[in-house]
């Protein structure tokens, strides 16, 4: 399917916005050579990256809802993820969200030659965005990533899983060269350089994209919007 955002029952796609429609004529006329997985946790800029690949032409997937009664099944998790997630490996072209980061061992034996996109954040700034945006609320996946819903008590146990994450990751792609791009989005001076080139496109001449932004949450038009996909994804 060219553009399963388009489908009321597309749970879990990046939805379209201007990033899906500035990236049309590639996703038209230029097909994506690999898949991509965004790897990093969220709050690193994970959603403005998926944005990015939506206007490089990419069908982007988000977080992986069929998965979310991981709980009551006897598999390992991630076996169980895998296995949910393999129509959406087959109709998306690049991941990102909960619980794709999770998975990158599984992903790489499934696509070797994929590229794989580490987002990282200074940490004092990730979990006060976390803290921010999570706070007590129980997210499907978190209590299995961290072993606990609460990042206000526990802000010190989210730290030690996010380090140990991206030092995980780091060492699995230490061997394979050219299949792992380490950024730091706030930080990135050139994005659209930098990460054209590790995929191997053409940059466009569109502004890098920011979503998730604080200051733009509580705005009647946001919420609009998300009120707006909320009935039409459901229906």
């Amino acid at each position: 399917m060219l553009f399963p955002e388009l489908h009321s029952k597309a749970r879990n796609s990046m939805k379209p916005s201007r990033a899906f429609i500035a990236g049309l004529y590639r996703r038209l006329f230029r097909k994506p050579k690999e898949k991509v997985f965004v790897i990093g946790f969220h709050k690193t800029g994970t959603s403005s990256l998926g944005k990015a690949l939506q206007m490089l032409g990419y069908k982007v997937c988000g977080s992986l809802k069929e998965g979310y009664d991981f709980t009551s099944q006897e598999d390992p998790v991630p076996e169980y993820l895998i296995s949910k997630a393999k129509p959406l490996l087959n109709s998306y072209d690049a991941f990102q969200d909960t619980p794709w980061f999770l998975l990158y061992h599984q992903l790489y034996e499934l696509y070797p030659n994929a590229r794989f996109i580490l987002t990282e954040r200074e940490e004092k700034a990730w979990l006060k965005s976390v803290q921010g945006h999570f706070g007590r609320d129980a997210y499907p996946y978190h209590a299995y990533i961290y072993g606990t819903v609460d990042s206000i008590a526990n802000g010190d146990v989210y730290l030690k899983k996010y380090r140990e994450h991206n030092a995980a990751v780091r060492n699995y792609f230490y061997d394979k060269p050219g299949q792992l791009l380490i950024i730091d989005l706030p930080n990135l001076r050139q994005p659209w350089s930098v990460i054209s080139e590790f995929l191997d496109v053409k940059r466009p001449k569109f502004s890098f994209p920011h979503a998730n932004k604080e200051d733009s949450r509580g705005k009647l038009t946001t919420r609009l919007k998300k009120l707006l996909k909320k009935y039409y994804y459901s229906s």
